[in-house]
């Protein structure tokens, strides 16, 4: 991975912001949320169903919300809007850690999810893309590690520190974490920003801000949804987060109904961690060399193998093949995702249409544990339900083919590029 060096020696600054940027965007992610599930339950006395209902409604009201806000990136400085996240943030932290009924408990998840995975994780992803065009996929990958990262170490700090401090005070401590260090860090690496911004909109201004293969063009919003390209990607960009969601949500009937041993399947998270690290390193060389668009039919691939591995066998073997499919193709959509939408609609308005398709997205992850939900109360079987998901996947990298068949006629001989 020498070819990364460069990029880190020459904008490890910027580099550092989008990280950070990534890290702290897991005070709204699914997991580090339902960390603190059990006590908010006991604390509320609401059932798994109406906890579930709630996060569901507040997850989906974060989605609609971002199609109005998501643009915010494409206009504010960048400064001002990490400070402005990032307050918000903290905000909804001690929003949690107050939480006394289920009309707070909501507010408070909807400033989460909307704060963190939606508008704090979208500055990292669009940053790298939009100020660094010749290394979209490795700085993409690099800053994709602190999602990695976080789903590592948080995780047993958070266990800790509830042990210690509770579930309330938790809460409180990370919002005050969140609101020193990520104000701090932007102040000291985005401080000559103004200069670089400056020159992004000159190099769109004039062309000069297309690589090879990446879009001079810039796509508004409104261009893109009438784009028939766009519909093709679309299936095979949320076949991950849709079908992953889906079967994490319901991991403990799947290892039920395989009769897995618990404790053993959890183990394989970290395998899942390493792989997805290694793959978001490896796709970030191979967009920088080929494209993000030829990638896109390819990133769904390896998660429908490893649900056929579920399909197939009861065998603890195919918990561990799925695993590692699994962290395959996180890692590839991670790092795929931002420069495909870059390189084919431009940056100049990237935030005004990430909004949609993040909304798309949310939406999925947020309907597909309650459909598998419905299929398993009526007696679908864990085996039947991976079968389907390996049939999406199928058809989702076939639509995506044969839009990305196009492209590549459009622009320029696949395989035609540089490290």
């Amino acid at each position: 991975m020498k070819s990364f060096l460069p990029l880190i020696r020459e904008e490890w600054r910027l580099l550092l912001f989008g990280f950070t940027m990534t890290f702290g965007s897991s005070l709204g992610q699914t997991y580090f949320i339902g960390l603190f599930s059990g006590e908010i339950r006991d604390e509320i006395g609401l059932s798994h169903g109406e906890f579930g209902g709630i996060y569901s409604a507040a997850t989906l009201a974060s989605a609609l919300l971002l199609l109005k806000t998501g643009s915010l990136i494409d206009r504010l400085d960048l400064r001002q809007y990490a400070y402005a996240v990032a307050v918000g943030l903290a905000l909804g932290c001690l929003l949690m850690a107050g939480t006394n009924g289920v009309a707070l408990l909501f507010v408070a998840i909807l400033t989460l999810r909307h704060l963190g995975q939606g508008l704090m994780s979208m500055a990292g992803s669009t940053t790298m893309v939009r100020y660094l065009d010749r290394y979209r996929g490795k700085a993409s990958a690099i800053s994709g590690i602190g999602y990695s990262l976080s789903e590592a170490i948080l995780p047993s700090l958070v266990i800790a520190l509830m042990a210690i401090l509770g579930w309330r005070l938790s809460w409180i401590f990370w919002g005050c974490a969140l609101l020193i260090a990520v104000p701090l860090i932007t102040r000291f690496m985005l401080h000559e920003h103004t200069e670089r911004h400056d020159k992004y909109l000159a190099s769109i201004g004039t062309g000069q801000g297309a690589s090879d293969g990446v879009a001079s063009r810039q796509w508004t919003r409104a261009e893109v949804l009438r784009d028939s390209a766009f519909y093709l990607f679309l299936p095979a960009l949320l076949a991950q987060p849709l079908l992953f969601t889906g079967f994490m949500f319901h991991q403990v009937h799947l290892v039920e109904a395989k009769a897995w041993d618990l404790t053993a399947w959890a183990s394989l998270y970290i395998v899942y961690a390493l792989t997805s690290t290694g793959c978001k390193l490896i796709a970030g060389v191979v967009v920088d060399r080929w494209g993000a668009v030829r990638m896109v039919p390819l990133v769904c691939l390896p998660l429908g193998f490893g649900l056929l591995a579920i399909a197939m066998t009861d065998q603890f073997t195919a918990a561990i093949v799925f695993m590692c499919l699994m962290g395959i193709s996180v890692g590839f959509y991670s790092t795929v995702s931002s420069p495909f939408y870059a390189d084919m609609y431009g940056t100049l308005h990237l935030g005004s249409i990430k909004s949609v398709t993040t909304f798309t997205m949310v939406f999925a992850t947020a309907v597909t544990p309650v459909a598998m939900g419905w299929m398993i109360d009526a007696g679908v079987s864990i085996n039947a339900m991976a079968l389907g998901g390996l049939g999406y996947t199928l058809a989702a990298s076939g639509l995506a083919g044969v839009a990305a068949f196009r492209y590549i006629g459009r622009t320029h001989p696949p395989f035609e590029g540089k490290l």
